[in-house]
């Protein structure tokens, strides 16, 4: 993963030598009051000063993009909306998450590892959590192996009312200290039905409900 604080620091040091520059005409050896070049080095400047803002703000590479199953529509705009960001350079792995059904060519993460193939993702490039039935199961499990990995910048496909299930989870996981506080979770949200989004609603209260005393212990 690529740190991004040291080009930051770089181009903003760069961006206040020249700005410092513009306004003395007599680091430039020019006749002190008739520095010319003053406009381009405030230019300089300006230019520098927006890269490093530019760099700042700027996402860190994910160290993961997890795709959760679903519906088998689902899970195709998962797996594209997670493609899309893996390709554009945003991830080290993808990994699915879901339980692997026999026969194991009929279950739904064989169907996502199949579609990452047709884009031309490689297996090496690929995890695989294949124990959880739901997404409580999808957030434990998936952190067990993230954790291994040292993975801390973690971006999720899948639909909102889902997203806002599995931030929900990952938050009562750090309060009881099953994750890092610096974990971070990227929404990588797809488009939602209304159906999606009303069992969403439904079940992200369930959720509240039964996990207001905590998380389930093994």
């Amino acid at each position: 993963m690529w740190n991004k604080w040291p080009l930051g620091f770089s181009f903003l040091i760069i961006s206040a030598i020249f700005l410092i520059i513009s306004f003395n005409p007599s680091l430039t050896g020019n006749v002190v009051g008739t520095n010319t070049n003053a406009p381009y080095f405030y230019f300089i400047s300006l230019v520098f000063f927006i890269l490093s803002i530019l760099i700042f703000v700027s996402r860190k590479t994910l160290d993961a993009i997890l795709i959760p199953t679903g519906t088998p529509e689902a899970d195709k705009r998962r797996t594209d909306r997670a493609v899309k960001e893996y390709i554009g350079g945003g991830s080290h792995v993808l990994m699915i998450t879901g339980r692997i059904d026999q026969p194991v060519k009929t279950s739904q993460v064989y169907n996502i590892y199949k579609r990452l193939r047709s884009y031309g993702i490689k297996p090496g490039e690929m995890r695989v959590e294949g124990k959880s039935a739901n997404t409580l199961e999808n957030v434990l499990f998936s952190l067990e192996k993230l954790k291994k990995m040292g993975a801390h910048e973690v971006g999720i496909a899948s639909n909102p009312t889902h997203l806002d299930r599995f931030e929900y989870v990952i938050k009562k996981a750090k309060e009881e200290g099953i994750v890092d506080k610096d974990f971070r979770v990227h929404r990588l949200p797809t488009s939602e039905t209304f159906g999606e989004w009303a069992y969403g609603v439904l079940a992200n209260l369930k959720y509240r409900y039964k996990l207001r005393k905590g998380l389930p212990k093994k």
